[in-house]
């Protein structure tokens, strides 16, 4: 569409300082969330400020030319190309090169996956889709923060048309929005409820905060008050100001979010700018001696480069040294994201953004093709990741024999609950019950029931990964134990030949106030939430006890750092691998998880239950097995037996489906 060239906004001083904000409060939160619990707002704030500055720019375009609205999208994306291409091409380049150098091929070729989803702007939908119980940490992603720079994209592409639309059909612009914004926020409010991450990923769950800076553009550049000062504007910006501030304080990692707690971030950040209108020596003390600061200015400068290298910094540090690395990695990723920040800005970011050439565009259009290519490539493996030594080819092995049901066609899913049943057996049954353990179980059930052709006794399996067999348990994603729980009653009502029942579940990974699970509202990381769990758990073996069921509990496997096969060979930054980790000790796993598996065995003894210990049979000499006799390991992760192994190796519930 050939039109007028988009007219630039007047330059505020106190957005960037608002930017600065955001920004630090998202790094410093990803490198230290101690420091900062609700760090992650940041990108609440980066939204509404985006929101404004883009539609600013529009309503000037649709405005001028005496109202015309001859508005420019070539000119419109054009700037946009130029504004995020630089540093976003840099950091994907940088991020390819270095994860060749130190990623094993599974992590390799997600990054290229990530990579390719990046350069088509549907990095949010791809995160989403992958979230779930078996996906990886997500600081394991060097590119999982491109999700928030795909939702505004994907804002940009539909809003600048809609806005057109209503405007040469001077239909009531402010009313339409305020319409789009509360159904957008009322989404927000049901599927925040309803867990999962749906309305953390997704635009339209996010587009309500887009739309309200929408809306204070549109209250200074349509309607005029732009140079106006509010008469209120100090009222208005201390009030930002806190908001702000109680959102970085006191919203956590776990709670239910975007929900009404994103109300702070996006209420302060408003508050703040429209405190700030008019600015020079009549605007708001915090704007003017705080966000106006030129050291506080230069950060916000550079946050866009800043914010992209932070993420992939952190994330390596994680895959190298692990979940919990100590604080000077931590350190030194953000000084060395920090350097190359200030490099991308003034030597790449602000000669490309202000390069008048013809050839600037095309050629950012290119390479940023280019790297997307190069991510498809890593992606299906056309491209393929380094060659590694013998010992790192076994430790794939087994990272890739992690398909639960291979080999196995008699298990059956449902939803993400897996229903293994093999039915044919003309005797008594055997019922499995539990999360991903349990799950990981069936392929030695499945292998015992092929061997002897199920004539003897038949087995149902209902698990699900990350829920805790114990009624009333709920994690805050929306997992709830009860579902699991009504599922085996009604198999108990429909087939009461099912005379026996396992329970088994990886225990230590769900009593603590950092998986978020909780029992009847209380964490079962507190003393009154592991005893409410250990009543309940108590009360469903003796039920089931009391209805002729003999019931097995079987304790967690054995875990932790030296046992995940991405860890027995520690990697280094230059990309090297290190001698054998030490072997996790039997007394040194129980040190830290004796306590709560002693009371889970005391209480399942107590009320009828036979107890079986994984440590006994995966543990010799006081040490935990880390590899099998051919020097694979036994484990696929650090909480997950490989389904290969178990097949032939796990021996312990044999004894629950014996005639």
């Amino acid at each position: 569409m050939c039109g007028i060239l988009v007219s630039s906004l007047k330059y505020r001083s106190d957005i960037d300082g608002l930017r600065a904000i955001a920004v630090l409060g998202v790094v410093i939160y990803h490198a230290f969330p101690w420091m900062i619990p609700g760090g992650f707002t940041g990108v609440d704030i980066f939204f509404v400020i985006s929101g404004y500055l883009i539609s600013g720019i529009l309503y000037k375009g649709l405005k001028a030319n005496g109202g015309a609205g001859n508005f420019s999208f070539g000119e419109f994306y054009a700037r946009r190309v130029r504004r995020l291409f630089p540093a976003l091409i840099t950091v994907l380049l940088a991020t390819m090169a270095y994860g060749w150098l130190i990623l094993l091929p599974d992590e390799f070729q997600q990054m290229g996956k990530h990579v390719a989803a990046g350069t088509l702007f549907i990095q949010n939908i791809v995160f989403w889709q992958e979230s779930g119980y078996f996906d990886i940490a997500a600081s394991l992603k060097p590119l999982l923060h491109l999700w928030s720079l795909a939702v505004e994209e994907q804002f940009y592409i539909f809003f600048p048309p809609i806005l057109l639309l209503i405007w040469k059909k001077k239909w009531p612009l402010a009313a339409i929005m305020g319409v789009l914004l509360i159904a957008s926020m009322i989404g927000n409010l049901v599927m925040s409820g309803h867990g999962g991450t749906a309305a953390f990923f997704l635009t339209p769950y996010r587009a309500w905060e887009f739309l309200g800076g929408s809306l204070l553009a549109w209250w200074h550049y349509e309607r005029g008050h732009e140079e106006e000062v509010p008469p209120y504007r100090e009222a208005l910006s201390w009030g930002g100001a806190l908001l702000l501030t109680l959102g970085m304080a006191f919203i956590r990692t776990g709670d239910p979010y975007p929900g009404w707690r994103a109300l702070l971030p996006v209420a302060g950040t408003l508050l703040l700018m429209e405190g700030g209108a008019g600015t020079g020596v009549k605007g708001a003390w915090v704007n003017r001696k705080i966000l106006s600061n030129p050291a506080v200015v230069w950060i916000g400068l550079i946050s866009y480069p800043l914010y992209l290298f932070h993420w992939p910094a952190l994330s390596f540090v994680h895959i190298i040294k692990g979940e919990n690395p100590k604080p000077v990695y931590c350190a030194d990723a953000l000084i060395i994201s920090f350097a190359l920040s200030v490099l991308t800005y003034y030597f790449i970011e602000k000669k490309v953004r202000h390069n008048i050439s013809k050839w600037v565009l095309p050629a950012l259009v290119g390479v940023f093709v280019v790297a997307g290519a190069c991510g498809y490539g890593m992606w299906t493996q056309t491209i393929p990741s380094r060659n590694l030594p013998a010992n790192i080819s076994r430790v794939l092995k087994a990272i890739n024999d992690r398909k639960i049901m291979q080999g196995l066609a008699w298990m059956t899913s449902d939803s993400d609950t897996i229903c293994l049943n093999k039915g044919g057996g003309r005797g008594p049954k055997t019922l499995f019950l539990g999360d991903s353990n349990m799950q990981l179980y069936g392929a030695r059930i499945g292998n015992l029931m092929e061997r002897n052709g199920g004539v003897t006794r038949g087995v149902f399996f209902i698990t699900s990964g990350g829920v805790l067999p114990i009624a009333g348990v709920a994690k805050d994603t929306g997992k709830k134990s009860d579902d699991l729980l009504k599922k085996s009653h009604e198999l108990f009502v429909n087939d009461p030949s099912i005379d026996r029942v396992v329970i088994a579940a990886h225990w230590i990974a769900y009593f603590n106030n950092v998986a978020g699970y909780q029992i009847n509202g209380v964490s079962l990381g507190e003393k009154a939430g592991l005893n409410a769990a250990m009543k309940e758990l108590g009360r469903n073996i003796s039920d089931l006890v009391t209805n002729g069921k003999k019931v097995y509990l079987v304790l967690s496997i054995p875990s932790g750092w030296g046992l995940d096969p991405k860890r027995i060979y520690p990697r280094t930054f230059q990309g090297k691998y290190g001698e054998h980790a030490k072997a996790l000790t039997k007394e040194s796993f129980l040190k830290q998880h004796g306590a709560l598996l002693g009371e889970i065995a005391t209480v399942a003894k107590k009320n009828g239950a036979q107890v079986i210990d994984p440590l006994d049979y995966l543990c010799t000499n006081g040490v935990c097995i880390a590899e099998d006799e051919a020097g694979i390991p036994i484990r696929y992760d650090e909480n997950h037996l490989r389904p290969g192994y178990v097949r032939e190796h796990v021996k312990y519930l044999d004894e629950t489906v014996a005639p």
